[in-house]
């Protein structure tokens, strides 16, 4: 017989337990196991007076904002209108059915008093839990960047005075500092990115893509570790900004977070200049970080054909000719040696050397020491091996945050707010990576669990009584084989 339809009707009394509806298995349980969000109250005091009406919990302020990355919400209004439909929100926060939620404006009104610094604890606290756990090695990280598009359109874009006044006054300053007897360089330098702003968003930055397109917009500079992809850490800035500049902070904030010196780090041809070989030389690592080199025709004499003798600061060539210092090219930080016209025309290796009609020119990095130093640190296997997987590391961890978090879209406008959404996402991928390791974990021992209990019950415990044997189960066993492990953990409130 076919059912007819229910009624709904209100109940005068009402027995319902939320946190009874909650699966074991949802991924909130695990959160509140791992993280002990009560150390946002000793963070954020200073915030707060003692007179005036009370606030919402700084605790459950926290639970949301973490929520709003972790379920990848547009907006904290969108959140607070999803958060009476979900009950596992709910319980997350610690509200029941008829509580009433606080409105969206709490929301981003702490996080404006808060500032960035709670943040960072966060994920500061997350990652230390990953390098307990043995997730993270330190040694060998992977070093990549990542544009973020502003809050803002292309529509509103005008000058950066001040970015214009600094590079002006710095190009006077470094001509007035030239030798008047050094030879003329021709002002050819491309103008300096970032002088544009958005009126909309006065810290982001005009830039292009990879593929041209223009963006105003922050660019994100990560730090992941080698062992399981755990980010270490994370730097914020605007879009213009060199990616080789910014590497020696990453690095310097891995080391801090992490406790360990990097040995190996590992970045794309972006970070590839003198600089950062010279920077990376001194802290005494080995790199891998490839640079842009010069193509030759094939037969051709290629500039490692040339040695440099630095006592007299010239280049010698093939055929023991001397390449005299001709001048210095500011842009690309190198020096140009160029032979004499005489001597080159009646070279018998001038076909091998150059097709032009007069004499052969040869260009030096300024820093060609360290640029010679770091193609010679690794291997060629090993690097073709750490390249491969920095892309599945570095790339992939963006490529994560930009499908399940919303990364490549700013929330807010500023770049404190910026910062603060990257520093969150950082720490909701650690915790998503530290969850599915200890999953594992535990269904490893349970597995190792049962095939000891099997094993027992077939050898030298067969002489236990019935009672006795039937009461051991796998969980007691999963415990013990698990009690290292959880013992490691280490929680926010203790750290703090």
């Amino acid at each position: 017989m076919m059912g007819s339809v229910k009624k709904l009707q209100p109940k005068l009394f009402r027995t319902f337990n939320i946190a009874e509806r909650i699966p074991a298995d949802n991924p909130l349980r695990e959160v509140l196991r791992l993280v002990d969000f009560g150390f946002v109250r000793r963070e954020v005091v200073s915030c707060y007076g003692s007179v005036g009406n009370p606030s919402v919990d700084p605790i459950v302020l926290m639970k949301l904002m973490f929520l709003l990355h972790y379920e990848n919400v547009r907006s904290e209004r969108a959140l607070m209108e999803q958060m009476p439909l979900r009950l596992d929100w709910l319980w997350f926060c610690g509200y029941d059915l008829d509580d009433e939620v606080p409105d969206h404006s709490a929301i981003s009104r702490a996080r404006g008093i808060w500032g960035t610094d709670v943040f960072e604890n966060l994920f500061v606290c997350v990652l230390t839990q990953c390098v307990e756990a043995g997730l993270v090695d330190g040694g060998v990280v992977h070093v990549d960047a990542s544009l973020i598009s502003a809050n803002a359109g292309l529509d509103r874009l005008q000058p950066a005075l001040r970015e214009v006044g600094r590079e002006l006054y710095e190009d006077m300053d470094k001509a007035s500092k030239e030798s008047p007897k050094k030879e003329a360089v021709p002002d050819d330098d491309p103008p300096s990115p970032g002088l544009t702003t958005s009126s909309t968003d006065t810290d982001a930055r005009l830039t292009r893509t990879p593929q041209g397109r223009p963006l105003v917009g922050y660019k994100d500079h990560r730090a992941v570790d080698d062992r399981c992809g755990i980010i270490t850490a994370t730097v914020t800035t605007d879009a213009s900004m060199p990616e080789a500049r910014m590497l020696e902070e990453v690095l310097d904030r891995h080391e801090r977070n992490v406790g360990r010196k990097v040995v190996t780090p590992v970045a794309d041809k972006g970070y590839g200049n003198g600089e950062t070989y010279r920077m990376l030389h001194e802290r005494g690592t080995k790199p891998c970080v490839p640079h842009q080199s010069q193509k030759y025709p094939e037969g051709k004499f290629t500039r490692k054909d040339f040695r440099y003798d630095a006592e007299r600061d010239v280049m010698i060539c093939p055929s023991g000719q001397v390449l005299k210092r001709w001048n210095e090219e500011r842009r690309w930080t190198r020096t140009r040696y160029k032979g004499s016209k005489g001597t080159c025309e009646g070279c018998p290796l001038k076909s091998r050397c150059t097709k032009s009609k007069g004499e052969r020119i040869v260009s030096r990095h300024n820093d060609q020491e360290h640029i010679d130093w770091a193609d010679g640190c690794l291997s060629k296997g090993e690097r073709r091996r750490l390249m491969g997987r920095r892309k599945h590391l570095a790339e992939g961890s963006f490529a994560d945050a930009a499908n399940n978090h919303g990364y490549k879209k700013a929330r807010w406008r500023g770049l404190a707010r910026v910062r603060i959404q990257n520093v969150m996402i950082a720490a909701v991928q650690n915790l998503r990576k530290l969850m599915k390791s200890l999953r594992r974990r535990r269904s490893e021992a349970v597995r190792a669990a049962s095939l000891l209990l099997r094993r027992l019950r077939g050898s030298h415990l067969s002489r236990l009584r019935a009672g006795h044997l039937s009461r051991l189960r796998a969980g007691h066993l999963f415990f013990l084989l698990l009690a290292p492990h959880l013992s490691a953990r280490n929680r926010i409130s203790s750290f703090t």
